[in-house]
């Protein structure tokens, strides 16, 4: 007669004692915590947790003279960069005022190009450059959020309507 082959799914008690209902119950656990693993990494690189491409937002006030390039998520005292595009038709100067709620979150890292005068009113910050002649400028911006949370933050071009963004800050 033939060899006789174990059911490898039956309990057994030699030679070790396993009970294959529980084994089958973690199996499944495992399968499925491997596959939370390999969705979390994914995301993770498509920006969901910081920098990337899920994460990298514009906000524009309704006229579209001013835009702002950020990330929806940051690392608390990671630097982060921010894009301020000014698009300005008059022969005036550029008067940008950083909000309140910026300037209270955020350390200034590097500021290019450097403007005219800076000065500050209530914890704002009011940057001017000269006139541009109707061509567009841009700001970068380096700065390093100080704690961790979510942050509302506003820029403001003098005599438009303001840009707020909103921002979450991980650990």
């Amino acid at each position: 007669m033939g060899k006789r082959v174990p059911d490898e799914y039956a309990s057994r008690t030699h030679p070790v004692e396993e009970d294959m209902r529980w084994q089958l119950k973690e199996w499944q656990i495992e399968k499925w915590g491997g596959r939370c693993l390999l969705l979390l990494v994914v995301l993770s690189l498509l920006g969901v947790f910081s920098d990337g491409w899920l994460s990298q937002t514009t906000g524009s006030n309704p006229a579209g003279t001013l835009l702002v390039d950020y990330q929806r998520v940051m690392r608390s005292q990671s630097d982060e960069n921010f894009t301020v595009r000014v698009k300005s038709a008059t022969g005036q100067p550029t008067v940008l005022t950083l909000g309140q709620d910026f300037m209270d979150n955020f350390e200034i890292q590097t500021l290019q190009p450097q403007p005219l005068t800076t000065h500050t009113t209530q914890h704002e910050m009011v940057l001017t450059w000269p006139a541009s002649e109707g061509k567009e400028q841009a700001l970068w911006l380096t700065a390093q959020p100080q704690s961790a949370g979510h942050y509302t933050s506003t820029f403001r071009l003098n005599g438009a309507e303001p840009v707020t963004i909103n921002q979450w800050v991980l650990p």
